[in-house]
């Protein structure tokens, strides 16, 4: 269901983000009647709801006060268009030669009311002449007021319908690029430039550019559920448009804009169901194991039943159909109920574990089919066992008053041992964070013997494919089977740790060596789910705090201006200044410039900081600089402008030290082959220890960065800063707006740089369905796991006690009271669930623990995985560890009351 869910919202925001489903275009001269005729022809394809013309043209624009023209985008948009749903405010039509300014550039420069001068100069070939003259056209546009438009408008507007966005499909992307936002001038199509058209039409000139966009009923032909049939439907679509324009005789293309993002979808779809399977296998398992195990007591509890089925004449084989009959409709209904359930339960579960549930939860047909299927599928595998175990007790031990299921159940050592063994090796290697196949490829580069690096490779394939899936559900269930059902030390440990509750501890340990096998399927399945609940908990802290250090990295503070080349400093430091005094919610600010240098050693990308600012605003973790402290590093660079810190990988791989000198030489822009060159004196080394064999992992491009002082920038001179570029790093005070403050520094900022937000980024990743989807299922798998655990858990603990009725019963007439029996029932049943919350827990940290060592080790970047837990996983976790808590304890209170309260009943009627 949640991936159903998922996939159905991913793909609507990706199609959401694409604003024109077909567009039509060429280099094909038209006039503005012939545009019209070919947007009727398209308006009479079936299953269009929608075409327009738009017409751009690139003229050059004289402001009003200005001495030199600037540049717009003269857009033309028709009546009716899509332009018009995403203008917040705007007219429902243009007037002629009114326009509307879309942009920044310009906010507070023009005024409702000023005359923009457009002038449209085009070259024309004169034959006669053998030479070209230019011919030039003005238009005076009265400034009508200033366009606000939604992202799907400005692309309209822009022409960016094309570049389709299937982000929410792939999962967010790390760093988003700023998109770039043209000045424009809008003007009315039909009233403004369809004379132009024709006129330049008439010249045989082509200036003014004309799309024709198409939509078309996306509710009708676009199906999640179809998405190969929503292609071919699509494909048909854009033939017939197409057949529609090579009617009219004029040579358009048409293009489509849907088919990628659809394939993108197939795709995405079919591996996340995978992936979403993969994360319920243990809520299935549990399911099995839990069913298994109760259906093993409750046909024990129905001997009596069974042995006078068999005395009135019923075969075992009608027995075990009848079972098997039961489990049937039992399954059936389960999965009914689960489909409506699900659809009701999903949000409030994702909820519930901190996660955000947008939408309306969905269920494709095939998946609703599979889930009855599969819910039938797993009950009879349930059953199969303990039912033809039931039905093939003899009539005597069927109609017994008191036997144990697993006393007939033979039981062999060999099988956990080698369980234990595999899981115990596995737990090692993930506590020791070794990643068997970087060591084979370390093996491989060596030289090694061949026969060697093959059986490493397939030991290597074997721990990473195979063990890695299993090891974990190996070591519990070994651990569980040797030490509960194989072995009295469980029993004496529980004997020793009751020893203060007198002859009520004897008892309580004596009835669980008389359950070992009980005890034991009890322990594995709260280990198995509590080890996966710490697992899925941690690794999903550990990637939301690896993505968010990841994005701080990639901008280089909470917000990052980018200027360019060449650097003019006193500009840069007066953008600084403006940001700091007109921006509220800024704690700091710092220019700082990049420029390329050369050594013996290799080139150096160097990046040139005022120590002081940089320190208190950009981003940087201490891991990250080595040889002296930060702070001791860049005190060296205040004293001393001729210092650097220098590449920990050119240092390592040439042996340079603390210290040291290496010489810098600077390329001159003015003077071709001469150089400045430095002495720079080593006092401290940036960045991580790279891997033997590194590869672009996820965290991108490993980086490689030198620093050195503004002091030793501004000795250089002006030659070197032609091909520099600048920056500025900006940090926010805490509980500061993130991105209005990146808003405000746009507007300052204009066209002269690109601003990076944290807060954005960390914003398009949460908004993406894709990403927050997948996390969602993975919380839906603990939280669904650690009920169904919890739910086993007090099933068997329910039946256990049912089975144990009499005993009770005697027990109590004896003269044990209600508080005895029930401080004896849960010193038996605490005993066991405390193992294995232990075992769980230890061996969830150790599987976190490996995983976050073996991905650094494989994906290095700057940014390197680390173990957390923050307080809202320590709670998910803590509320596991009290749900299994209370599954135990509340059967137990439950079951006892009934059982006294049963009892004063008899004694009342005696």
């Amino acid at each position: 269901m949640g991936a159903d869910t998922t996939a159905k919202q991913a793909l609507d925001q990706a199609l959401d983000k694409i604003p024109v489903d077909f567009y039509a275009s060429g280099y094909y001269l038209l006039t503005s009647q012939n545009i019209r005729r070919i947007v009727n022809n398209i308006s009479a394809v079936s299953d269009v709801v929608g075409t327009e013309a738009i017409s751009r043209a690139y003229p050059d624009v004289l402001l009003p006060g200005k001495d030199y023209p600037d540049k717009f985008t003269l857009v033309g948009i028709s009546q009716g268009s899509r332009v018009y749903d995403g203008w917040a405010g705007g007219p429902s039509s243009i007037e002629e030669n009114q326009t509307y300014v879309f942009g920044s550039s310009y906010t507070g420069i023009l005024k409702q009311g000023d005359i923009i001068q457009v002038n449209m100069t085009l070259p024309i070939w004169r034959p006669e002449f053998q030479n070209t003259t230019f011919v030039s056209f003005t238009l005076n546009l009265t400034v009508a007021g200033f366009a606000q438009l939604d992202d799907k408008a400005s692309a309209i507007a822009q022409g960016r319908y094309y570049a389709y966005d299937v982000s929410p499909l792939l999962g967010p992307s790390v760093i988003v690029q700023p998109s770039y936002v043209e000045d424009i001038l809008i003007v009315d199509w039909n009233k403004t430039l369809a004379g132009f058209i024709d006129v330049f039409q008439e010249l045989s000139q082509s200036y003014i550019y004309t799309d024709i966009l198409v939509y078309v009923d996306r509710d009708s032909l676009i199906s999640v559920w179809d998405i190969a049939g929503s292609l071919q439907r699509l494909d048909v679509i854009k033939r017939k448009i197409q057949q529609q324009i090579d009617m009219t005789g004029f040579g358009l293309y048409v293009t489509g804009t849907l088919d990628s993002v659809l394939m993108f979808a197939q795709i995405s779809v079919s591996l996340m169901r995978l992936v979403f399977v993969g994360v319920s296998l243990p809520v299935f398992f549990v399911a099995w194991y839990m069913g298994t195990t109760v259906s093993d007591v409750s046909f024990n509890l129905r001997r009596r039943e069974i042995g006078l089925l068999l005395t009135k004449g019923f075969s075992r084989g009608q027995l075990f159909r009848m079972f098997l009959s039961e489990a049937l409709l039992i399954g059936l209904a389960g999965g009914v109920i689960g489909i409506v359930l699900s659809l009701a339960l999903n949000p409030v579960f994702v909820r519930a574990v901190g996660g955000e549930f947008a939408g309306v939860p969905v269920v494709g047909i095939d998946t609703a089919i599979l889930t009855v299927v599969f819910s039938v599928g797993i009950i009879i595998l349930a059953v199969f066992r303990p039912a033809r175990r039931a039905s093939n007790l003899s009539t005597v031990d069927a109609l017994r008053e008191y036997i144990y299921v697993e006393e007939v159940k033979p039981y062999k050592k060999l099988w956990p041992w080698v369980a234990f063994i595999l899981g115990s090796y596995k737990m090692v290697i993930l506590l020791l964070g070794v990643n068997l196949l970087n060591e084979v490829s370390r093996l491989a580069m060596s030289g090694a013997n061949f026969l060697l690096i093959l059986l490493a490779s397939v030991w290597a394939f074997f721990d990473y494919i195979v063990l890695t899936a299993i090891g974990p559900v190996l070591f519990f269930w070994g651990c569980t089977k040797i030490f509960i059902r194989g072995s009295l030390k469980f029993q004496e440990l529980t004997a020793k740790a009751a020893k203060f509750l007198g002859d009520l501890g004897v008892l309580a340990t004596r009835n669980v060596q008389r359950n070992p096998a009980r005890a034991a399927s009890i322990a594995f399945l709260i280990a198995l789910i509590i080890g996966y609940g710490i697992q899925v908990t941690g690794t999903l802290a550990s990637d939301q705090d690896y993505n968010t250090r990841l994005v701080y990295a990639g901008v280089g503070a909470d917000v990052k201006v980018e200027l360019g080349s060449p650097v003019n400093v006193s500009a840069t430091w007066e953008l600084v200044n403006k940001i700091r005094s007109n921006v509220s919610g800024v704690a700091s600010t710092t220019g700082e410039y990049s420029l390329y240098g050369t050594s013996n050693f290799g080139g150096l990308q160097l990046t040139v900081v005022n120590t002081t600012d940089w320190l208190n605003t950009a981003y940087y973790e201490d891991g990250w600089f080595s040889g002296n402290d930060i702070k001791t590093a860049f005190q060296h660079l205040e004293s001393d402008n001729h210092t650097i810190i220098l590449d920990r990988d050119i240092s390592e791989r040439n042996s340079l030290r603390l210290g040291e000198k290496i010489r810098v030489s600077f390329s001159l822009e003015r003077f071709p082959g001469e150089h400045l060159a430095e002495d720079l004196t080593i006092v401290g080394f940036f960045g991580v220890k790279k891997p033997e064999s590194p590869y672009f992992g996820p965290g991108g491009i490993y980086t490689s960065l030198s620093y050195v002082s503004q002091g030793l920038f501004h000795e250089l001179g002006q030659t070197i800063r032609n091909s520099a570029t600048a920056r500025i790093l900006v940090k926010l005070n805490s509980g500061a707006d993130g991105v209005k403050v990146a808003t405000d520094i746009k507007t300052l900022v204009g066209k002269t740089g690109l601003v990076y937000s944290v807060s954005e980024q960390l914003q398009q990743q949460q908004s993406n369905i894709m990403s927050t989807g997948t996390l969602n299922v993975q919380r839906l798998g603990v939280a669904f796991a650690i009920l169904a655990a919890s739910v086993g858990t007090a099933l068997v603990t329910l039946v256990s006690l049912k089975e144990r009725q009499r005993e009770a019963s005697i027990m109590s007439v004896r003269g044990l009271s209600f508080k005895q029996l029930t401080t004896m029932l849960l010193t038996e049943n605490l005993a066991v669930v405390t193992f294995a919350l232990l075992l769980g827990a230890i061996a969830g940290l150790i599987i976190v623990y490996g995983n976050v060592v073996s991905f650094s080790s494989t994906a290095p970047s700057m940014v390197t995985k680390r173990l957390v837990f923050p307080p809202d996983a320590l709670l998910i976790i803590s509320a596991s560890f009290v749900l299994v808590f209370a599954s135990t304890i509340i059967p137990v209170i439950f079951m006892t009351r009934r059982f006294m309260s049963r009892l004063e009943r008899v004694v009342r009627q005696a």
